[in-house]
This record gives C-alpha cells, structure tokens and sequence, in this order.
C-alpha cells in the first residue's frame, strides 16, 4: 500500500478506536444506570449501592487515555494492522482488552475508586466488539473497492525491466486494496516480451491507449527513461492535459507545469506523484461517506413522492417509468445512468428530425421545447425531480452528487485533449454548470467551468455547491 494511504488509514482508524472506547463507557455507564429492577440471576452483590455520575467515569477515561492509546499503538501495530486477515486483527482486539482491563484494575485498586464492577466489564466487552465492528467495516470498505468496476484503481506500468516487474508483483499483493495492473508498456531499448507481464505495446502508444477502449487511473514509469526523453516528455505532458495521475519512480527525471507533486513510498520503494485530480484522500473519503449517506436518506425521504411519479408516469404516457442510457464515468467507464421517463417512447429515434434545432454548440444536443418530451416530462425537468433515480447511480458508487454532467460515449469522442480531463473525477448529479443556468452557458464555458471545479476541489466547496442547488431548482434557472 502507498505509504501515504497506509498512514492516513492507520491514524484514522486509531481515532476511532479511541472514540469507541468512549461511545463503550457512555453505553456501558447507560445500561448500568437502567438495570435496577431488572431479573439480575442474583448478581446484585457485584453493583455499588451508589453509582457515581457520568462525568466522574470520564473524567477517569480523561487520565487513562494516553495509557489506552499507548496500549493500542502496541497491541495493534497499526502500521501493519492494515494487511493482517481479520482473525489476527481480532486476536489483536482480545489483546487490547485483556491489556486494558488489568491496566484499569490496578489503576482503580492504586487510587482506591468506586468502580461499578458492571460498568468495568461493560466498558471492556464493548469496546472489543466496537472494535471489531470497526475492523469489519474498513474491511468491507476495501473489499466493495476492490469488487466494484467504479472504485478500483487500474494502473498503466511504463517499463518491463526488472524493477518493472518487481512493482508490478509488489501492486499484485494489494489486490484487496482496490490496485489493479492492467498492463506495461516497453520503453526505447526495453523487451516487448517479459515472461508474466501483460506487454500492450511501448511507450509511443500511449495517446492510442488512453483515448482507446482501456481504462486507466494512473500511469506509473518506472525505469530510466533518459534514452528517449523527448518522447518521455510528451507522455507526461499528455497524461496532464487528461488529468491522469501519473507516478514516477524516484531516480527517473521528468517536467510539470502545474501538476501536483507529492512523494510516495510503495512498501521500500520511492515514488515521485504528479496529479492533476484532488488528491485529499481523508476529504475524498468524507466525500463518498456524505454522498452515500446522503444519497440513502434522500431516497428514504423523497420515496413517497418518487412512487406518485412513477405511477403518474405509467399512467400518462406508454413506456417504462424509467430511463436507462450508458454514461461515461470516471475516465470513461461506462455505466447505466437512471433517470425518470421525461420523453414518449421511442424518442431517441427522432433524434435526428430534430438535431439542426440544437440550441448548444459543440457535440452535447440541448432543446429548450424538445417536441419529444411528454406534458409530465416537461414539469419533472423543471422541477429536476426527474433526476432523483440518479441517487442509486451515487449509492453504487458510479456517481458523486457533486461532480462534472455524465457525458454520452459519442460526446467524448468530439472532446478535446485538455476537455477530456473532465473524465478524471466521478460524475455528479449537480454541478457549477447546473447552478449557473445550464443553457445559457455556451459548452466551451461549460467544460472550463467543470476543469475549474476539478482544479480547485475542496470538500466545502462540494457542500457550497449543494447548498446552491436548491435555489437554483426552485426558481428553475437555466431550465431545460
């Protein structure tokens, strides 16, 4: 895993296992405080007669903090945790607690303190299970990465020497991670045939591979690639305009304009980053946790309304109630995007009757009063309330809810080199563009108004940009 990633798991992980031991005291403290008059199975020798407040106990946890965080860094040795199986992070777990509770014993026999036996063993066995909870949903975090085709990170490795094939061995083993080796390319002077590496070609055919079928995340050279530096060069420079992450291992020379640098290590080995996608992966991660939660909850919220929609739907025009089309994604993977029915049946097929009426430039088609759209369709458009299916599309993890529109398959094939590095983040149901009048911005503002939100990023600015939607839809500015 890259030495960056690693630490800001591993810190983040031990943050909230010290916050479940709090969240473990409050509930064990809680329980305690509701269990007189309860069937006890004659267990009421071990309470106190007097239970002590709930500030005494945390203020007790206050002192016995920096020994709880001493005990998890050694128990759990976080900075490996990350690639033990989860049996050996569990028997990890029953260290810590085992550790903790004789630790907490002599520190309460030590300072002589009314300790409710109950809340000790409650505090304990809940912070085991907390614990453990925990580890099973980072591992599950991983492992839908890993599973789904929208959130792995394919790689492109430039070289087929042997620290190529070392590297690619190494990426190999973090498969659970979400890495993936798509394939190498072979440098000036570098085999084209390499006994267990997957060889797409040499370095020259890079353009032909990145606007081709093949997706990839990033682009890792690796080797010398001084005997062809012009065309090294070029390559770099490519991989910019499209807003690839592109990794060079440390001891290769390359130039930037205005990619971010950042120096990784991959287990041992250095890496110098240039990226010219947000590269805020604890803000990253609050993203997609915001997005999921809020996508689940809008879709719990806005159910009554979207079954009254579907069925006014059926009931007005012929059709099915939703509309399906295959959308570019994260650097062109193709996904389903879901939309209610705004268009009588069959409308795609007088799409060209009707395309010398487009009222956008460039190769996106937008008509203000499309004869094709149904009564109902034309009020679900105002309202975007024909959008909201688009929920599931983030809930999978196929789009964000702030994010550059998801394009066409043909649209993308009449982008530009630099327009194409609108595809470097994952797609969104609301964006600069949509609060800012859709229609009434011509499609070469448009795509600079998507590069601007990629190139200035933040996890508030998303939020803003939220916040701005609402607005925007009730006075239905730059409606379609």
């Amino acid at each position: 895993m890259f030495e960056h990633q690693r630490r800001l798991y591993s810190t983040l992980l031990l943050a909230v296992d010290i916050s479940a031991g709090i969240l473990a005291l409050w509930a064990a403290y809680f329980l305690r405080s509701h269990a007189e008059g309860l069937p006890l199975l004659g267990l009421q020798e071990f309470f106190l007669r007097r239970l002590l407040p709930l500030s005494t106990y945390l203020i007790y946890w206050l002192f016995m903090l920096p020994f709880a965080a001493f005990l998890l860094r050694v128990t759990q040795s976080y900075s490996h945790l990350l690639h033990w199986p989860l049996r050996k992070q569990y028997l990890r777990v029953l260290v810590y607690v085992a550790a903790m509770g004789i630790v907490t014993a002599a520190f309460s026999f030590t300072f002589q303190l009314d300790v409710s036996r109950p809340i000790w063993l409650g505090f304990l066995l809940l912070s085991g299970l907390l614990m453990v909870l925990n580890r099973l949903l980072l591992h599950w975090a991983f492992r839908s990465r890993a599973i789904s085709e929208h959130n792995r990170i394919k790689i492109l490795i430039v070289g087929t020497d042997q620290r190529a094939v070392r590297i690619s061995d190494q990426l190999s083993h973090l498969q659970k991670w979400g890495y993936e080796v798509v394939g190498h390319l072979a440098s000036l002077g570098q085999p084209r045939r390499v006994t267990g590496l997957k060889v797409l070609g040499r370095l020259k055919d890079l353009p032909d591979l990145l606007t081709g079928e093949l997706i990839f995340d990033e682009i890792l050279f690796v080797g010398s690639q001084r005997k062809d530096p012009e065309n090294f060069i070029k390559m770099i420079r490519l991989c910019e305009d499209l807003g690839i992450r592109t990794r060079v291992a440390a001891g290769d020379f390359f130039p930037t304009s205005i990619a971010r640098v950042s120096l990784e290590r991959l287990d041992d080995l250095p890496l110098i980053t240039f990226s010219m996608v947000p590269d805020h992966s604890l803000a990253l991660a609050a993203k997609r946790i915001t997005d999921f939660g809020f996508a689940v909850g809008m879709l719990v919220l806005w159910s009554p309304l979207m079954l009254l929609v579907a069925a006014l739907i059926k009931f007005t025009s012929p059709g099915p109630v939703f509309y399906r089309q295959t959308r570019c994604g994260r650097f062109g993977r193709p996904f389903t995007l879901v939309k209610f029915r705004t268009m009588y049946e069959g409308a795609e097929d007088r799409l060209w009757e009707i395309r010398h009426l487009n009222e956008m430039d460039g190769p996106v088609f937008k008509m203000r009063n499309d004869p094709r759209v149904t009564p109902l369709g034309r009020l679900l458009r105002l309202s975007s309330i024909d959008e909201l299916p688009q929920l599931w599309n983030v809930i999978k993890g196929e789009m964000s809810i702030v994010g550059p529109r998801a394009p066409l398959d043909e649209e993308v094939r009449h982008y530009t080199v630099k327009q194409r590095r609108r595809l470097s983040v994952k797609p969104g149901i609301t964006c600069l563009w949509q609060i800012s009048g859709r229609n009434d911005i011509d499609f070469q503002k448009w795509m600079e108004m998507d590069l601007e939100y990629i190139d200035n990023w933040t996890f508030w600015l998303g939020i803003r940009i939220m916040l701005r939607t609402i607005p925007a839809v009730l006075t239905a500015r730059g409606a379609r």
